[in-house]
């Protein structure tokens, strides 16, 4: 009798534990599974945005070739042609080394793109007149607003809403990670811009 009673409690643990296991896993690739969702939903609207840049972009370089024509056009020095680069291939290869976003290694993704980023941008500002480096201050002001819009946008789609002060709440790791992944792939998107304008300069 004892034997039988045994041999249930035993049965019954190690069901129990099998049930806990399954649910514990099945709950865990759930959560994973969102979370590759929201950055989908991340990456779309960010393709959106930059359509909208590259739009910008090509405004301004027109406006860019313009001013550089009138400047030519006026002065009696010679012109001395710039030499021809390929920053945004040399940009790419460089960080061809550098792994791809997740959870792990988010800071790292994101300090080797800021990095790069800078980098570019100081390099434009050396070589542009001075109405030209007001417009791409302008400009990257602008971007770095859009871009705190659109990782407080994303955190909050991964939160339960806000409360009375506006803070976000039920925001787990879900909205950090989220966010992350926003910032790091607007400067990435970022940096090839400022990449191609450069390589447009010396052309």
């Amino acid at each position: 009798m004892d034997d039988n009673k045994n041999t249930i409690i035993w049965v019954t643990t190690i069901a129990t534990i099998a049930v806990l296991a399954f649910f514990s896993v099945g709950g865990f690739l759930l959560y994973n599974s969102h979370i590759k969702n929201k950055e989908i939903e991340v990456k779309l609207r960010l393709e959106q945005e930059k359509t909208k840049q590259e739009i910008a972009r090509s405004q301004s370089q027109q406006q860019l070739a313009q001013v550089t024509t009138a400047s030519q056009e006026t002065t009696t020095a010679p012109v001395v042609r710039k030499r021809r680069t390929n920053y945004e291939a040399e940009l790419m290869n460089r960080m061809s080394s550098v792994p791809e976003n997740n959870m792990v290694n988010a800071n790292e993704v994101f300090e080797a793109w800021d990095q790069e980023l800078n980098k570019v941008y100081k390099l434009l500002m050396s070589e542009l007149s001075d109405s030209q480096k007001t417009r791409l201050r302008n400009e990257e002001r602008a971007w770095l607003k859009r871009k705190d819009k659109e990782m407080d946008k994303t955190a909050e789609e991964m939160s339960a809403g806000r409360d009375e002060n506006g803070e976000l709440i039920g925001c787990g790791t879900g909205c950090g990670h989220a966010s992350r992944a926003a910032n790091i792939e607007m400067t990435k998107e970022r940096t090839i811009e400022l990449a191609r304008m450069y390589d447009e300069l010396h052309r």
